[in-house]
This record gives C-alpha cells, sequence and structure tokens, in this order.
C-alpha cells in the first residue's frame, strides 16, 4: 500500500506544449481542480514562467521544450515534494495509461545524460497505479514501464504519468481525465516507503515487478530491462551505473529477472542485496529485523524458511528449539510460533500462492486483454513509436 499523504507536501505538475496530450492532460487537471492562476515575471513563459496554477498541495507550470529534452524542470518550482510530468505514451499496445521513472542506463538518445538516471519515486509510483485503475475509462489498460529516455537532472523525485498509445486517445477527454485525476489523487502522497527494490531485466512493461507493486508492500524503483542492460556496458565497467540505479531509487534491495551470475556478482560488491519474487512476497508484513536475524539462525527465505501469520508485524527476540541439526537444513522451515486455524480466505490465497503467480499478471485493462506487444517493443513515451532491433 502506498504511504499516507504528509499534509503541506506539494507536487510539481510538468506540461510540454510540444506534446498535445500534455496539454489536454492540463487542460482537463485546471478543469477538475479548484486552481487559482499567479504571475511569475521573474522566469520566461517558455521555461515555466509567466502564467502558472495553484491548487491544494500542487503546482502546475507549462514549458515550450519537449519534456524529455528539457533541463531544470524542477528549479521552476519552490522545493516540491514530488515532480509529476503529463505526457503522452507511443507504441502499439492501444489505450494505456501508464507511468515510469526516467534515466538512461546506456546512451541517452532520446533525452537526459548518458549513463545518468532521474531520482524515482517508487512509492509514488505505486500509488498511481492504484488510482489508474480507479479512474481508467472502459478500454484503457494500466501497466508501469521501464526507466527510459531522459530527463534525468531531476533530483526531486519524479515520475512521468502517460495518456497512449496513439492520436486517437491523445485526444480523449475521458483518457486525459483519467490522468489528471490520478495525478490529483496522489496529491501529498510520499514519494518513498521503507521497502524499496530496483528491477533488473524483463520486459519493457516489466509484468514481474508490476506483480511485486500490487501484491506485495515492496514498491519499485528504477527498472533496467533487458534492452536497456544490453545497451548498458558490461556490469564490471558500468558499476557506477548499477550503483546509481539503487541511489536515485533510494533502495538497498534488488529483483533480478533472468540468469545474470555477473551483475548479481557486481550488486553485491557494491553491498546491496538480490533477493527473489518469493522473498518480496515472504517478506511482506515481516518486520526486516526480525527476516535477518531469522534467516541468519535458520536459513534463507529462498531455501524455504517462511514466517506465516505470526510472524507478520513481529518484532523481537527468537528462540531456536532443540531439535535434530538435520531440521535446519530442510528445505522448509518454519517459525516455531502457534498455528491459529486458517480462515477460508487465507486457504484460498495459499492455494493462489502454491499455483504460482499469474504470467499474465501485471497489465490491467478493463476489457480484460493482454498486451500483444513484446518485449522487445521500444515505446519512447514522447519521441517514436518504433520496434528496436535486438
Amino acid at each position: 500500500m502506498p504511504a499516507r499523504p504528509r499534509p503541506g507536501s506539494d507536487a510539481a505538475v510538468v506540461v510540454s506544449r510540444a506534446d498535445r496530450a500534455s496539454e489536454h492532460i492540463g487542460e482537463r487537471l485546471l478543469a477538475l481542480g479548484d486552481w487559482t492562476d499567479h504571475e511569475d515575471a521573474d522566469r520566461a513563459d517558455a521555461a515555466g514562467g509567466g502564467t502558472y496554477y495553484r491548487t491544494g498541495g500542487a503546482e502546475l507550470r507549462t514549458f515550450d521544450e519537449l519534456h524529455i529534452r528539457a533541463e531544470g524542470l524542477a528549479e521552476a518550482f519552490d522545493d516540491p515534494d514530488l515532480l509529476f510530468v503529463a505526457s503522452r505514451h507511443s507504441g502499439d499496445t492501444g489505450p494505456l495509461l501508464t507511468a515510469h521513472p526516467t534515466g538512461n542506463p546506456g546512451p541517452a538518445e532520446f533525452g537526459g545524460e548518458a549513463e545518468s538516471f532521474a531520482r524515482a519515486a517508487p512509492n509514488a509510483l505505486s500509488a498511481l497505479l492504484s488510482a489508474f485503475d480507479e479512474h481508467a475509462p472502459e478500454g484503457y489498460g494500466v501497466a508501469m514501464e521501464c526507466t527510459h529516455h531522459g530527463p534525468t537532472d531531476l533530483d526531486v523525485p519524479s515520475l512521468f504519468v502517460e495518456l497512449g498509445s496513439d492520436d486517437e486517445q491523445w485526444d480523449d477527454p475521458e483518457g486525459a481525465s483519467a490522468v489528471a485525476r490520478a495525478i490529483l489523487d496522489c496529491r501529498g502522497v510520499a514519494p518513498d516507503r521503507e521497502r524499496q527494490l530496483v528491477g533488473f531485466g524483463g520486459g519493457h512493461y516489466a509484468p514481474r515487478f508490476e506483480r511485486v507493486v500490487r501484491e506485495t508492500d515492496w514498491a519499485v524503483g528504477h527498472v533496467l530491462a533487458d534492452w536497456s542492460l544490453e545497451d548498458m556496458a558490461h556490469p564490471r565497467e558500468a558499476r557506477g551505473v548499477v550503483a546509481a540505479a539503487f541511489e536515485r531509487s533510494a533502495a538497498e534491495h534488488a529483483l533480478v529477472e533472468g540468469d545474470r551470475p555477473v551483475l548479481r556478482e557486481v550488486i553485491d560488491d557494491l553491498g546491496y542485496r538480490v533477493v527473489s519474487e518469493t522473498w518480496a512476497r515472504e517478506t511482506t508484513g515481516v518486520p526486516l529485523g526480525t527476516v535477518e536475524e531469522l534467516e541468519s539462525a535458520l536459513a534463507p527465505v529462498d531455501e524455504g524458511l517462511r514466517f506465516g501469520d505470526p510472524g507478520a508485524g513481529y518484532e523481537g527476540s527468537s528462540r531456536r528449539p532443540n531439535c535434530p541439526p538435520s531440521w535446519s537444513r530442510r528445505r522448509r522451515t518454519s517459525i516455531p510460533a502457534p498455528r491459529a486455524t486458517p480462515s477460508p480466505e487465507s486457504r484460498s490465497r495459499s492455494r493462489r500462492s502454491r499455483a504460482g503467480p499469474d504470467p499474465s499478471a501485471g497489465w490491467r485493462s478493463r476489457r480484460g486483454r493482454l498486451p500483444t506487444t513484446s518485449s522487445r517493443r521500444w515505446p519512447t513515451c514522447c519521441a517514436r513509436s518504433t520496434t528496436r532491433s535486438r
């Protein structure tokens, strides 16, 4: 669940005149909120000055330059806690509401600096997905994307919030209103939470990482998909890039999809921990101090340690019973604690857990259809729609 709103925190909203979907979302924002207009004579109109707008917990400014190539966007605002960039999404994905942080693990082909990242907002991304679910019009899908394109100079936690995926949707008042409402719903949402991950590998639309966001209490910051890892230098030569992905996500853990032993080694050498989706699920609700203590005393989660309902929320000392040494090496090691009679709901959850995650999870659509886009598609959100050669 997203962290609760913080009274007094402000969100900056960027609208680009070079993107008609961005302008459309801006128009819907002003129509939905109780905004007051103000004048900034110290800053050029093209750079967010001139007339700008304020409402409770948010400020909206408009820029001439295409947002992915703009620099200094946050400087136009007065110390915001969170920055949203309203944008179009381009791709062969049909009607879609999507969001992602920005950055370039490799070359900077579409704005920003090479091998650089903007500051992500993992908790706010989780909140946006929930808001998209609530407001998406009939026929629209909801997704999160991997990290791509500029700008990269944003030190304020930031996200691109997008309406896609073609002319029809960019001009759709219902789609633009849905994005606007999602932005307004996220006013005051904290950008971070205690539990945050960096994602490595997988497709552009990151279904595994979206499952983690939706089904655990872990948030996800930057996601370096398969194609961006291929663009990146060899992991041993790109230690700084890998470290920056963690720093700009405010994260200490990583989830790596696929067999990437060298990358895992580099992450470990940098002092971060690679975990599995199972680990994220099993530690949900369990204090990390308790997790660390019991993994050290008994066995890692990935070797079978399970906490069960008594472990959720427990923070304190633990005691290992006097049992045969071979027990601690078994694949499933449970916390010695009283077991309550499971409810029908918990039995249902257990059956679903044993069945494994739904491979289609991570793409929500009001029509219930799945994307036909492969992981090799690279929608640039605001520059072009192409199929990227691998």
